[in-house]
């Protein structure tokens, strides 16, 4: 019998504050306590916009022992827009007129999006308001890494930038337990005063070739996700850096996975955590190895990869858009032992496992597919409602259909979509925006026509 391939993703959502009372307002405009409740629940139905004019509205309305809550809302709604510097100094005001707030929490979170880990750490060190301090731990552990504790003097070896600058990749793969139990106690014995003894430090830490090549497989990724989504250089909030952990053994993957708190399924090759901006796999250490790592745990990479480039350009990415393109992009191919890649190929047939070709083409035989009008307005909740394998198979055919397909309208409205969605436009708007009814009628008619003739 044949198996599902399914690529696991954990939705995990970050911490929301809580309601605030509201003040009772004479003026006509809402101010006080009010606006920052208004304010915040236009961010989390994806109108940061909005937000940021209630609070600017609302400036100097506010009692003094409240006004951290204007600024921290309002580093909220910078966050959302990609306005990252704006969205510090305002954390940085909250804290300073309330240290234990829980917008500490965003501030360093932002910190570590930017690749600035001491200064991350440090902010951690003020105790936060307690119902948020789990978060704050698996924060650090992120932040700190799984190696470092175990090899105080080795884990740098474990850890490289990517030549582009984007990704931070910390990996044991192609390190024995035992090698790197060795460098630490080597390490160990020399004398960092001695310039001999630092030079063999120096030769001890270099990264291994498998861990370059990871990273430049990651830089790779990055690339043929820029060609797929027509993204540019500057859509990008300058200096951000993702950070990957691919393990080698599948018992170091599940620790780290627990204290981070994830709880993670036996069958999960690896995942993207949205609230704590990181990913992780482990080498499933079947088929093929490229960079020392299985086919099988690239193909996971470029799945989830694409769910952690797509939240550095926008918070507004709707559950059918998202998943179709991770799973587009989890198609491809190796070459040059790494150094070129593939993706976006069309696969009818893998092994023992069903293809999403294979469960679009049975689904439409079946007239088993939902209609457009309601799969492009699917919430998360909708999406986990519904048969979720037959979901990710239409929400691949409609990526494939709008990327590689032969319709031109519907390309350009489905490349519309995504631009606007990287501005930060509310996707419950924009749907009825640029897809409207009559569209999503014919452009539902034209894709079951292309399906069942490829």
């Amino acid at each position: 019998m044949r198996r599902l391939l399914s690529v696991s993703l954990l939705v995990l959502l970050g911490c929301l504050a809580a309601p605030l009372p509201v003040a009772s307002q004479k003026a006509p405009a809402v101010g006080g306590v009010a606006a920052c409740n208004q304010a915040l629940k236009l961010i989390q139905e994806g109108k940061p916009k909005d937000a940021l004019k209630v609070l600017d509205a609302a400036k100097g309305t506010m009692d003094a022992e409240d006004e951290w809550l204007w600024w921290g809302n309002r580093g909220h709604a910078q966050r959302d827009l990609r306005q990252d510097n704006e969205a510090l100094a305002s954390y940085s005001k909250a804290m300073e007129l309330k240290p234990d707030c829980w917008f500490r929490l965003d501030h360093t979170l932002l910190l570590h999006e930017f690749g600035r880990w001491d200064e991350a750490v440090k902010q951690l060190e003020v105790e936060v308001e307690p119902e948020y301090q789990a978060l704050a731990g698996a924060m650090r552990t992120v932040i700190e890494g799984p190696f470092k504790a175990r090899w105080p003097n080795a884990w740098k070896k474990l850890e490289v930038r990517s030549k582009g600058g984007r990704y931070h990749v910390v990996s044991d793969v192609g390190l024995t337990v035992e090698q790197l139990d060795a460098i630490e106690k080597e390490i160990t014995s020399l004398d960092p005063a001695d310039k001999s003894d630092q030079g063999r430090v120096a030769k001890l830490l270099k990264p291994t070739d498998d861990l370059v090549a990871l990273a430049n497989l990651a830089e790779l990724t990055r690339k043929e996700y820029i060609r797929f989504s027509g993204a540019r250089e500057t859509d990008f909030p300058k200096g951000k850096v993702a950070k990957l952990f691919f393990f080698n053994e599948r018992g170091d993957y599940q620790s780290f996975a627990s204290s981070c708190g994830v709880d993670i399924t036996a069958d999960t090759v690896g995942f993207y955590r949205p609230s704590l901006r990181y990913m992780q796999l482990f080498d499933r250490k079947t088929g093929q190895k490229y960079c020392g790592i299985s086919e099988d745990t690239i193909s996971t990479f470029w799945h989830e990869g694409w769910h952690q480039f797509f939240h550095t350009l926008t918070e507004q990415r709707p559950i059918w858009f998202d998943e179709g393109l991770a799973v587009f992009l989890g198609y491809g191919t190796i070459k040059d032992k790494g150094a070129t890649i593939k993706l976006g190929e069309l696969v009818r047939v893998r092994g023992e496992f069903l293809t999403r070709y294979e469960i679009i083409k049975e689904t439409i035989n079946k007239a088993g597919w939902t209609s457009f009008r309601r799969f492009f307005r699917l919430s998360p909740e909708g999406w986990n409602a519904g048969d979720v394998d037959v979901n990710y198979a239409q929400a691949w055919s409609i990526a494939y259909y709008g990327l590689s397909g032969n319709n031109e309208a519907f390309k350009k409205d489905y490349a519309k979509f995504f631009f606007e969605l990287v501005k930060g436009r509310n996707p419950e708007e924009l749907v009825p925006e640029i897809f409207t009814d009559k569209k999503l009628d014919q452009y539902e008619k034209d894709w079951l026509a292309y399906w069942k003739n490829i």
